[in-house]
């Protein structure tokens, strides 16, 4: 067995690196139908068939799959104008406040998909050429919504108890920010 090779990290861990590697797998998927397409369109005068849709198709799992990754590191695009003027002390007690405020603004986006996921899998939804189903694929944009959703819930339990990304930090690195102080 390989020294290097990473230790089981639990269910926790496995709802992150698990989505993180599908969105990259359909990252590389995308630059493949890409290049096909491309070379096709060019080279042989006959384009990949379907290939705008599995653009889309591919561009929206990659996006939803990383949504728990990105909130558990809150490493969200962010503009931190109030970090200068906030005070060090209260960073806690205001990370958990914004977690659970995006948590239950989460909980409704997550609830929205899921009911708009059994209308489009009752009505039998798929895609124009292709013909892929479009309920499946909403289901799992909620699933990754509520996984994002556990994950703000997380956030704030671990500001309350003094854990949480911005607080692990060491000579003043912090964690998700890739800022120095």
């Amino acid at each position: 067995m390989n020294a290097a090779a990473p230790k089981n990290r639990g269910l926790g861990r496995w709802l992150i690196d698990g989505p993180d590697t599908l969105a990259a797998a359909m990252l590389l998927a995308l630059t493949v139908v890409t290049c096909v397409d491309v070379f096709g369109r060019e080279v042989l005068r006959a384009p990949l068939k379907g290939a705008d849709e599995l653009t889309v198709v591919f561009m929206a799992i990659s996006v939803y799959a990383v949504f728990g990754s990105i909130t558990w590191r809150e490493s969200h695009v962010c503009v931190d104008l109030v970090d200068m003027v906030w005070p060090k002390a209260l960073t806690g007690a205001r990370q958990i406040a914004l977690n659970l405020v995006a948590a239950a603004f989460m909980g409704v986006v997550t609830w929205r998909v899921w009911i708009v996921a059994g209308r489009l899998a009752g009505d039998g939804e798929v895609t124009e050429y292709l013909r892929i189903p479009k309920g499946p694929l909403a289901y799992f944009f909620a699933l990754m919504c509520a996984i994002a959703v556990l994950c703000l819930l997380a956030n704030a339990v671990r500001y309350a108890l003094g854990r949480g990304p911005l607080q692990e930090s060491t000579s003043e690195l912090e964690i998700g920010k890739h800022r120095i102080d």
